[in-house]
């Protein structure tokens, strides 16, 4: 019984994970008016660290971390906080916001793998399933999109992206049954501003202090947050809890939080499109987690 109400935490976690990366969108779309994406993500993972600090002294957490393992925390925060982020920002920029989204639905997918690989998980006939209909799904609400010229590049930096993080990931799970997820996420976002601040400090000095207002203020709080410190720190926390392949499930989910809260906050219109694709995703997630732990 304990095991089941665990697995359900995690479940909700999971979905509270992609509807906040979901809503980033959103955020960002008015924070990009005014900084760089090497300035937003530097401000994200500063506040978070702030945040996530802040967490650990109150909850008096202690930070004990085996020798061994400190080349793997810092691989985490080089690899998954750093480099990731870095390719994701470059893959937007040349394939644009469309196709990239396109690219990141590919996580699940070499999540799936490297689980497979690398933590020996089980790859049932269930997870292909599942993968297969999400990936159709976020193609039909993406409306697909052509990777000509520049888009080649993007598309590349964006395989990068998913790479990197599906390799954290891996490690993060590892690393899940020693230590607190919360100590592992303070710790992986933090190392990473070795490499974030000294980025946006190359970026302000070419392109000089951005017009701050005081809705980019907000926003950018809101991304380091509920965009950053918060759904990081659930996901190591689902990690730690559900099979990677199984978390990398819902990623296609976060597509479709950012569609509604386009509509809601942006007064942007959906189609046929969103909702057939939507069920698709929809779907999947409700398979894997009505099924999981079942036979194959």
């Amino acid at each position: 019984m304990k095991t089941t109400k665990s697995t359900g935490i995690a479940y909700l976690c999971l979905i509270i994970v992609f509807f906040c990366w979901g809503s980033v969108y959103v955020a960002n779309r008015y924070v990009l008016r005014s900084l760089t994406p090497t300035e937003l993500a530097c401000c994200r993972f500063l506040i978070s660290s702030l945040v996530l600090g802040s967490a650990i002294l109150a909850l008096r957490e202690k930070i004990h971390i085996r020798r061994e393992d400190l080349k793997w925390i810092f691989f985490i925060g080089f690899m998954g906080y750093y480099l990731s982020m870095e390719c994701t920002l470059i893959s937007v920029k040349y394939a644009g916001a469309s196709l990239g989204s396109l690219i990141n639905s590919l996580n699940p997918v070499f999540i799936t793998a490297f689980a497979v690989f690398f933590l020996k998980e089980e790859l049932t006939k269930r997870k292909v399933f599942c993968l297969i209909l999400a990936l159709i799904g976020v193609v039909i609400v993406s409306g697909g999109a052509s990777a000509e010229g520049t888009q080649l590049l993007g598309v590349i930096w964006g395989i990068g992206s998913i790479v990197a993080w599906a390799w954290t990931a891996m490690y993060s799970r590892r690393l899940s049954s020693r230590y607190n997820a919360l100590v592992i996420t303070f710790l992986g976002i933090t190392i990473s501003l070795i490499f974030h601040i000294p980025t946006a400090a190359i970026t302000l000095t070419q392109q000089g202090m951005p017009p701050i207002s005081t809705t980019t203020v907000l926003c950018i709080l809101y991304s380091a947050v509920f965009g950053t410190a918060v759904p990081q720190f659930l996901w190591n926390f689902a990690l730690s809890r559900l099979p990677a392949s199984t978390c990398s499930m819902f990623y296609p989910l976060m597509p479709v939080f950012s569609a509604l809260l386009g509509v809601a906050l942006l007064g942007e219109t959906l189609g046929l499109r969103f909702f057939l694709g939507g069920i698709l995703i929809v779907s999947t997630v409700v398979v894997n987690c009505l099924h999981t732990g079942q036979g194959k």
